[in-house]
């Protein structure tokens, strides 16, 4: 019996590891975005013209990197319903404008010399990483819950 039941774990983990492995990446036109998409890049990069953007389509999700013309690269994830999940400035700061005002607020007032590199919306809250390498998280709410390093 327990084998059986290795055995169908094992199957089940390649077949996801399969799923994955075979995501399809592609280089698209600012004009191939979701509209969300789009929205969500001229209402915080304005008229930035990005380099390249590349399509990621896992089972999920997928995910867009852009890479604007300044040698800044945000990668952003967007749910299966066009809404960003994701932006992650990769140790570059994001636009405040991404940052809900809640949120802002509080790392303005604790941490005035820091900027948002990465954030993250998860079931349970927001996930935000600063520049001085700290991860705080808050809830729905975008009330402060923790810090970590």
């Amino acid at each position: 019996m327990k084998t059986k039941l290795k055995l169908t774990v094992y199957l089940f983990a390649g077949l996801l590891f399969g799923l994955s492995a075979n995501a399809q990446k592609t280089v698209i036109k600012k004009e191939a975005l979701p509209a969300n998409a789009q929205t969500f890049l001229k209402t915080h990069f304005g008229s930035k013209k990005p380099n390249y953007i590349l399509e990621d389509k896992e089972i999920l999700s997928t995910e867009y990197k852009v890479k604007f013309s300044d040698e800044i690269e945000i990668e952003i994830e967007f749910d299966k319903k066009e809404n960003w999940k994701e932006v992650d400035g990769n140790n570059a700061k994001i636009p405040k404008s991404i940052v809900p005002k809640k949120i802002a607020s509080y790392i303005k007032t604790n941490f005035p010399k820091e900027k948002v590199t990465k954030i993250e919306i998860e079931t349970s809250g927001y996930e935000v990483k600063l520049t001085n390498g700290l991860e705080l998280k808050f809830n729905l709410k975008e009330d402060f819950v923790k810090v970590s390093k």
